[in-house]
């Protein structure tokens, strides 16, 4: 099947919410399913991984809680280190739309645990048969 870059994130966190259902088929198309995806995406999520700085400001920034006013001290000493993240997930941006033909494991109707709920079935639509 052919699905984009942003496509296939979904369907990964479609896979993770019902990672814990039971029932052992199940469980083994999500399985399966998790690591074609992860393997497919390890250079997007690379590419997405924030660097050290802007980690120890996204923790700098949490601490201040509320204080708008602090925040905005903080982000203008640190707008080199802002800077760099937008571009960096820009560039992610530019890469989601990006197709691919990817091999995956369906999920038939009849694998489906009954826990199930209609939220959980939406994430995983693009293999459901």
């Amino acid at each position: 099947m052919t699905m984009t870059n942003h496509e296939l994130v979904a369907l990964l966190k479609g896979l993770y919410a019902v990672q814990e259902l039971p029932g052992l088929k199940f469980a083994l198309v999500v399985m399966k399913n998790q690591r074609v995806l992860k393997t497919e995406l390890e250079d997007l999520e690379e590419l997405s991984k924030p660097s050290e700085d802007f980690m120890k400001l996204s923790q700098e920034v949490a601490a201040l809680g509320q204080d708008q006013d602090a925040i905005k001290e903080l982000e203008k000493k640190n707008k080199k280190v802002i800077d760099v993240r937008k571009k960096q997930m820009d560039e992610v941006n530019k890469i989601l739309p990006d197709s691919q033909e990817i091999e995956l494991w369906c999920v038939a109707e009849d694998i489906l645990p009954d826990e199930i709920n209609a939220t959980q079935l939406n994430g995983l639509f693009p293999i459901l048969l």
